[in-house]
């Protein structure tokens, strides 16, 4: 659910920006992720100035998302000592519990989107479009610097259907 995971993402971004410097990057598919479930189409997190980024782009969902999919979602930060990612954050929910509890950032998206309205469950497939959503990245942030990546995960009944990263790197 890609609408979940652009709501998600900004907000984590919107409660780790504060840094001197953020820089997202695009997202990484999982290459298990079931080509039944999810098409990438061309999203894509966009860079305007050091404070701006702009979400763009379409993605389809194959299938209906419900209270029977599991969103999973986590926030792993790199150890300088051992190179290796540690969760930091993780949320383990249903997609409809994701995609309805949202307050701050699926709304905006809502407007710039095709996105069914707030309360929808299942949501439904289909092609969604994000129109040049923009999200201003605020001055502080409350992380330390260091990489990290944000993940979603989405599992129907043991089975995975989607895998997502979107790897942050925060400097002062």
């Amino acid at each position: 659910m890609d609408i979940k995971i652009v709501g998600f993402t900004c907000l984590i971004l919107v409660q780790l920006c504060t840094a001197a410097e953020v820089i997202v990057s695009n997202y990484r598919l999982d290459p298990q992720t079931d080509p039944g479930f999810f098409n990438p189409g061309t999203l894509r997190v966009t860079r305007k100035s050091r404070k701006l980024l702009v979400i763009s782009g379409w993605w389809e969902i194959l299938q209906n998302a419900g209270e029977d999919v599991r969103s999973i979602n986590s926030v792993l930060h790199k150890n300088v000592l051992t190179g290796r990612y540690e969760k930091v954050w993780s949320q383990n929910v249903t997609a409809c519990e994701l995609l309805n509890k949202n307050r701050s950032v699926l709304p905006k998206i809502r407007k710039v989107s095709n996105f069914p309205p707030a309360g929808t469950c299942p949501f439904p497939k289909g092609r969604y479009t994000i129109d040049n959503y923009k999200f201003e990245l605020p001055e502080a942030f409350p992380l330390p610097p260091g990489d990290y990546i944000i993940v979603e995960r989405m599992i129907k009944d043991g089975h995975f259907l989607l895998g997502l990263e979107w790897p942050i790197t925060v400097h002062y």
